[in-house]
């Protein structure tokens, strides 16, 4: 049977409910124990006047000639009835099974020993505790075993009992209190190290994500450590939005404000060719800054947002984005186009990788001149699947690929707009999948960006195909 507390209760109040469950079923226990025990022990004190009176009985029981004689002596039944509540009954049976003295009716044993036999039975509406002894009797006329039983009413026997019951419930009554009292001081000093704890993170201000460094015991070492990675990961995501506020306030401030400058100078204009010229500047304008605000938003769920992993093919996604990008490739008459595996089983997450391929593709279409190849590669090699995208563009300097990965920026030479975030994502999602990101010359003088995403071992085994 399971019992279920309310989930209200305080931890103390849980304890002391269970100690109190735990007590009461020992009490009972012990009650019924001690119940049973009393009633073998008044029984036992009681059995042996039983068996005296019995056997005074026995010893004057004698054969004459004219058969069984039975000399009751008075003290033999008097010793039993010693108070009003109870009563003697008596028998005394011939070796043929014929009373000779007492209450012909008493209820008899129903097993045979030469030993003394303990009953209880019911007789004249009452519970009577009967001792049945054998005796050899021998004369000329009557030889064999006569049968001496003396039953006693249980009521002495009863109220000894019911006594010592009510003294061994005091004790435990007396013992459950005082052990009520010191579990609930226990408890008290024992959950004092949370109080502490409670206290400390209340006295911290909504900034502090500090780890917890208190004492606490053991048992609640698990709980303190849960907190400190829930405050480790609510600090990189405070790290993460006040660096996207920063971010945003500082890259969004000038295109914002040249917007704006360029919107009143188009209001200004009377000249519809002036005003068409000044709003193609504004539309390129709000481009940019469309671009960068879609910049600032996918740097920040990069870095915050938990990947879901799934099973994707690589290679769909790269032919996804390059009909995305084909009418930006095709206004700058550069031929984008796919080499490699058909299908490419890899597990990550979909929106992620997607975002990785649009930044690097679009990097390439944006940085390489009209007439220009970019071609992206998808291929599977062993344990791992390999994204590759190339470009004729001007490349990047050995010195200067370890600092395009950082935020904002961008190479002095060049001319293309951007924001600086595009190789920043790039680098936060393949962190996150546990890829590696090298740049390399490309065979016609631009840039080759090379991806390896690891396979685990299940999907190792079945490369090239999407379940």
């Amino acid at each position: 049977m399971s019992v279920k507390l309310p989930p209200s209760w305080s931890i103390r109040r849980r304890v002391l409910a269970w100690l109190f469950l735990a007590m009461t079923l020992i009490f009972s226990a012990n009650l019924l124990s001690s119940y049973y025990n009393n009633i073998a022990a008044a029984d036992s004190a009681f059995d042996r006047l039983l068996l005296a009176s019995a056997s005074a009985i026995a010893e004057r029981t004698v054969v004459r000639e004219d058969g069984l004689l039975v000399d009751i002596p008075y003290v033999a039944l008097d010793m039993l009835a010693s108070t009003a509540q109870d009563r003697v009954f008596y028998a005394v049976s011939a070796p043929d099974g014929s009373v000779i003295t007492g209450y012909p009716d008493l209820p008899l044993p129903t097993e045979t020993s030469p030993e003394p036999i303990f009953y209880n039975a019911d007789y004249k509406q009452t519970s009577v505790r009967i001792v049945a002894i054998r005796s050899f009797v021998s004369g000329s006329n009557v030889s064999g075993f006569a049968m001496i039983q003396v039953a006693q009413t249980r009521g002495d026997r009863d109220e000894l009992s019911y006594n010592l019951l009510r003294q061994s419930a005091f004790r435990m009554l007396v013992i459950a209190i005082v052990g009520a009292i010191a579990a609930w001081f226990s408890v008290s000093i024992g959950l004092r190290p949370l109080t502490r704890l409670r206290e400390a993170l209340g006295r911290r201000s909504p900034e502090d994500v500090r780890p917890v460094l208190h004492h606490v015991p053991n048992e609640f070492k698990p709980l303190v450590g849960a907190v400190n990675g829930m405050l480790k990961r609510l600090d990189g995501g405070l790290w993460s939005m006040r660096n996207f506020i920063s971010d945003a306030s500082h890259q969004l401030k000038t295109p914002l404000a040249s917007l704006l400058a360029q919107s009143e100078m188009a209001m200004r204009e009377n000249n519809l060719d002036d005003m068409h010229e000044a709003l193609i500047k504004v539309n390129k304008s709000a481009k940019r800054t469309s671009r960068l605000a879609q910049q600032l938003l996918s740097h920040a769920s990069a870095t915050q947002s938990l990947p879901t992993f799934t099973t994707i093919d690589l290679a769909q996604l790269a032919h996804d984005t390059i009909e995305v990008l084909l009418p930006q490739a095709i206004a700058k008459t550069i031929d984008l186009g796919y080499e490699g595996d058909r299908q490419a089983a890899m597990v990550g997450d979909r929106m992620m990788i997607g975002e990785l391929i649009l930044n690097l593709a679009d990097n390439a279409i944006k940085y390489s001149p009209a007439g220009s190849v970019v071609t992206i590669a998808v291929r599977g090699e062993g344990n791992a699947v390999t994204l590759t995208i190339e470009d004729n563009g001007p490349g990047i300097a050995a010195e200067n690929r370890q600092n395009v990965f950082e935020r904002f920026i961008r190479l002095h030479d060049a001319k293309a707009e951007g924001c600086g975030l595009g190789l920043s994502i790039v680098l936060e999602i393949t962190e996150k999948h546990g890829a590696t990101i090298t740049l390399h010359d490309a065979a016609s003088g631009g840039l080759k960006v090379v991806i390896i995403f690891p396979l685990p071992e299940k999907e190792a085994s079945k490369r090239g195909r999407i379940t």
